[in-house]
C-alpha cells in the first residue's frame, strides 16, 4: 500500500468537503497540476501553501508533514 504524502491536508479537505478537483478550481489550477503536487512530482508554491493555510486555519508544519515511512 501506497503511503499518502500529505495526510493532514488530506484529513482537512475530507472535514472541509473538498476534493483534489474542487481545490484545483479555488486554487486556479488544473486538476492535473493539484494531482501532481499531491504525488510529489511537483512543489507547492508559496501563494498555494497561504491560501491553504488559511482556508484550513491550520500552519505549514500541521498541513504539509509528510509522511515518509516506506512500507
Amino acid at each position: 500500500m501506497k503511503n499518502l504524502l500529505y495526510p493532514e491536508l488530506i484529513g482537512e479537505m475530507a472535514k472541509h468537503g473538498d476534493t483534489q478537483r474542487s481545490l484545483a478550481k479555488l486554487l486556479g489550477l488544473s486538476h492535473l497540476t493539484v494531482c501532481r503536487r499531491f504525488a510529489g512530482k511537483s512543489e507547492w508554491t508559496i501563494n498555494e501553501i497561504d491560501f491553504l493555510c488559511n482556508r484550513y486555519q491550520r500552519n505549514y508544519y500541521e498541513l504539509f508533514k509528510k509522511n515518509i515511512k516506506n512500507n
